[in-house]
């Protein structure tokens, strides 16, 4: 085949020509469709793939250009970025309330965040010091030393991680001296903080790490407010009972290695809760202030000053051998308790009631100490208030005998063992019979009669004194329906009326009238067959309430006395304040009327006060014949007394209310204890 052969018709691609050419192959065969067919597949097979290549270089030279704008413009974008990044993370790790160092694998600070620097020192004292030069903890001992050493440094940066919680931390910046505080609060130089370090590395190559201090400022002041708040009195800042305990505790058990004793006094305020309720709680809370304050001015320097509760203070003398120094401060609060309070625009005076217990080896704890003196506090204001009790064996002994009572008398109460005896009461003109007082009664199986002066105060502090008050009611009514039924039958006189007493507790109780009118309702008893007795204390003790109660109580046609007239602080006051249409003057001054001048005549000023109130009058406790004489000429309307009749049970005073005749006498045999007619003589 020959090149212009060759060239003739469709000329072969250059290569084609060259590889047939080293294939002695130059004359190419006209006649021979097929090998020409075969020779023109080839020929453009090789025009096709310089097209493809040529497309490809065109395609890889566009995609290069391209590739190399992208990465200059990937790289000015990266510097950006990073530039970009970290600024924010320098922003971040300046702002971030958490204290942040950086140390390299030697230890040795890089960079330090404000919030560390606050914490641990200035940046420029930080940088380029150890770490474990630096972060200083106190220990037990009271002495900074290194809060992680050089080893335990090393290890955390290999390991990755360290921890430590709830550490005090030194300031490096100020001289350190640990104080304790007496209130929990940290000293000055000293923070509360956890600290961790975690450890950068790349691959094996340990690259240093990032230290984290948390403030625990806010947690601590927290938990310390929370201790103070459980361990003081909201009110004063006094320690509180809880803390008390544990002083006198280890006031305890400090003596039992010395045998220096320590002495607690149990102090009450007397009528603390008379000015609170008529100036109010806020000048309450002014009193007890201002009380307190005076008791710490009274005591030594280690003594402690508590406030208990309600009106309550206790006062810890540790180290007190001289039991008379003890007396001496027990009479100086006396005395400063006694002065007037300045409460803004008023004034108050009130006393206190103090009880003082010494300890001995007999006390096994703190309980034991503190109820001694507790129960001398009581009996200081049993006997008046404004005084100074001692606790000894007897008062002991009665303390126990007083819970062997409380025992008795709820199950006395469940059982309904509380029976009903009645004094009689007379008019003096005439000597008619007109009607009983009902009186509670306890006869327990093994003790014997317990008298009313004994159950009933403790029936009031236990609360059983209503269930009580209910039942003698109840009974009550039940025997005189029973009673009065009889002698209207055999027409024997007028009906008899019944004095019942009632206690403050009942006075108080929005139940009264209901409960009262439901029980006269069951026995069909008339309301003006009843009166009720109110002592004046009570009266004076529960105010408005006692006003509003009394005049329920005459919407109901229920008459209301006055008991134990001229006991209170405010008789008169009392007379017109109260609406009551009975007067029963104390037997205080009833013994010795005939021969003291000046107590005839306070009854007599009493007896005139109540006559002019429209208020009828009786005498309790007369016990002679002149007695009653000079009540007949004072004017007096009844009378009741031993002289007269003794308390008696139901069945003798059954035989007393159905005589036919005043002047009959009953059987001896039946009653003893009953009025007859020579004892109306003067």
């Amino acid at each position: 085949m020959s090149d212009t052969s060759t060239n003739s018709g469709s000329p072969f691609h250059p290569v084609l020509r060259r590889q047939l050419r080293r294939s002695n192959i130059v004359d190419r065969p006209v006649d021979d469709y097929a090998w020409n067919g075969f020779l023109d597949r080839i020929d453009r097979a090789y025009r096709d793939n310089d097209q493809g290549r040529e497309r490809l270089e065109r395609s890889v030279g566009i995609s290069s250009r391209e590739i190399r704008e992208l990465t200059l413009d990937m790289d000015r974008s990266s510097e950006s970025l990073l530039a970009h990044e970290r600024d924010r993370l320098r922003l971040l790790f300046d702002s971030v309330t958490t204290g942040l160092l950086v140390i390299d694998r030697f230890g040795r600070i890089t960079s330090v965040n404000p919030e560390a620097a606050r914490m641990l020192g200035d940046a420029g004292t930080l940088i380029n010091s150890y770490l474990d030069q630096m972060l200083q903890m106190i220990g037990r001992d009271g002495e900074p030393r290194p809060l992680v050493n050089r080893e335990e440094l090393d290890r955390a940066l290999r390991s990755g991680q360290w921890v430590r919680n709830d550490v005090r931390l030194a300031d490096p910046r100020r001289p350190f001296q640990y104080v304790e505080t007496s209130d929990g609060t940290l000293p000055a130089g000293v923070i509360a903080a956890d600290v961790a370090i975690v450890a950068f590395r790349a691959g094996e190559t340990h690259l240093g790490g990032l230290v984290v201090v948390t403030d625990n400022a806010a947690r601590e002041e927290a938990r310390s407010r929370l201790a103070w708040q459980a361990s003081h009195d909201a009110l004063t800042s006094l320690p509180n009972r809880l803390l008390l305990a544990e002083r006198v505790e280890v006031a305890l058990v400090q003596a039992r290695r010395t045998g220096n004793w320590p002495s607690v006094m149990f102090i009450d305020l007397d009528r603390f809760k008379y000015v609170n309720d008529s100036l109010g709680h806020a000048a309450g809370d002014l009193l007890l202030v201002a009380a307190a304050d005076r008791l710490q001015r009274c005591v030594r320097g280690g003594d402690t000053v508590a406030r208990t509760g309600g009106d309550e203070f206790v006062v810890l003398c540790e180290g007190a051998d001289d039991i008379a120094g003890v007396r001496i401060v027990a009479e100086r609060i006396l005395a400063t308790l006694n002065e007037p309070f300045d409460l803004d625009a008023d004034q108050a005076y009130i006393s206190a009631s103090i009880g003082i217990a010494h300890g001995s080896a007999d006390d096994r704890d703190s309980d034991s100490l503190l109820h001694d003196a507790d129960l001398a506090m009581y009996r200081a204001k049993e006997l008046g208030g404004g005084r100074i009790s001692e606790a000894d064996e007897r008062l002991r002994i009665e303390a126990a005998e007083r819970m062997q009572l409380e025992r008795a008398l709820r199950s006395a109460v469940v059982q309904d063992d509380i029976t009903v005896a009645y004094q009689p009461v007379f008019r003096i003109e005439g000597g008619d019979l007109v009607g009983f007082e009902a009186l509670a009664r306890w006869t327990h199986p093994t003790l014997g009669e317990v008298p009313p002066n004994r159950f009933i105060p403790i029936a009031e502090d236990l609360g059983l004194i209503v269930a009580i008050g209910d039942r003698v009611f109840d009974i009550a009514c039940r025997d005189l329906a029973s009673w009065n039924a009889q002698r209207a039958e055999g027409d024997l006189g007028f009906p008899l009326g019944m004095n019942v007493n009632i206690s403050g507790r009942e006075l108080s109780s929005p139940s009264l009238v209901p409960r009262v009118v439901a029980a006269i309702q069951r026995h069909e008893v008339p309301p003006e067959w009843l009166t009720l007795d109110v002592s004046e204390s009570v009266l004076l003790q529960h105010g408005d309430v006692a006003s509003a109660r009394l005049e329920e109580l005459r919407s109901a046609g229920i008459r209301v006395a006055i008991d134990d007239f001229g006991s209170g602080d405010s008789s008169l006051s009392s007379l017109r304040r109260f609406a009551v249409q009975m007067v029963k003057i104390d037997r205080g001054f009833i013994t010795g009327i005939d021969s003291t001048i000046r107590d005839e005549r306070v009854v007599r000023a009493v007896i005139d006060l109540a006559h002019a109130l429209d208020c009828e009058v009786l005498a309790e406790g007369v016990e002679g014949t002149r007695e009653l004489g000079v009540l007949r000429e004072l004017g007096c309307e009844y009378v009741q007394g031993y002289l007269l009749g003794r308390p008696m049970p139901a069945d003798e005073a059954f035989i007393l209310a159905t005589a036919v005749l005043r002047r009959t006498k009953p059987s001896e045999e039946r009653s003893a204890q009953v009025i007859t007619p020579d004892r109306w003589v003067a």
